[in-house]
């Protein structure tokens, strides 16, 4: 029997949980709308995701990119670095920056880059969704009008960013392959890996507890659905 491991990455958006007392209760006497330069978070979620989305999601990016480099749109690499940097881990994005770079055609096209947003859509997520966990909003409507109600955003630029966090395809998993990297495994090494292998079953969650450098200890819950 043979076997090929083929390194793979999973990459996904953050909703971030913002720390108590960072959601004000009661309005900002300024009636300006402005969000805080910071904001402190004790907790990261994510959307519901699959391999097989993530897969697809970055194999149409990848193909929309290259088709648009093929058809003389340089700027296409940029873009698709602006939507996610997480790209560079690809082969081909690597060779191509590097050899548009070299011929001098690595210049943007004229417009507002991808990601340039005054407030990140997925701190609104996050805003919205904390909102109606502690039941100081009802549903997303609700949440948008308590926002400019606390003096953080205007109902308007909550929905909008709102809305563009669940739609925009830079805030959607990708899962990226990475076969130049393949190695073949005896037998007797992929039974080992199988054993350590713990699959996430409908239904089930799985706890982790690692140790990070700078934030400490860090809990996680792999949930699956």
């Amino acid at each position: 029997m043979r076997y090929i491991a083929t390194p793979a990455r999973m990459i996904l958006s953050g909703i971030p949980h913002l720390a108590e007392g960072e959601v004000p209760t009661e309005p900002r006497e300024e009636v300006q709308c402005r969000m805080p330069g910071t904001l402190a978070i004790d907790g990261v979620s994510t959307l519901p995701a699959s391999v097989e989305q993530g897969k697809r999601q970055a194999d149409n990016l990848l193909r929309m990119c290259q088709a648009r480099v093929d058809a003389g749109h340089p700027s296409a690499v940029l873009e698709l670095l602006d939507m996610n940097p997480e790209f560079i881990a690809s082969a081909w994005v690597r060779e191509t920056y590097l050899r548009l770079a070299d011929a001098g055609k690595l210049r943007r096209e004229r417009g507002r880059p991808i990601g340039r947003d005054k407030v990140n859509p997925m701190i609104v997520v996050g805003l919205v969704g904390q909102l109606i966990d502690t039941r100081r909003a009802k549903n997303p409507e609700q949440a948008f009008g308590k926002l400019e109600e606390l003096g953080l955003m205007t109902y308007a630029s909550a929905k909008d960013s709102f809305y563009r966090g669940r739609r925009e395809q830079r805030f959607k998993p990708i899962f990226l392959e990475f076969p130049e990297l393949d190695r073949e495994l005896t037998e007797e090494e992929s039974l080992a890996w199988f054993r350590r292998v713990e699959v996430l079953e409908p239904g089930r969650t799985i706890r982790r507890t690692v140790e990070d450098p700078q934030r400490g200890t860090v809990e996680m819950e792999f949930m699956g659905l």
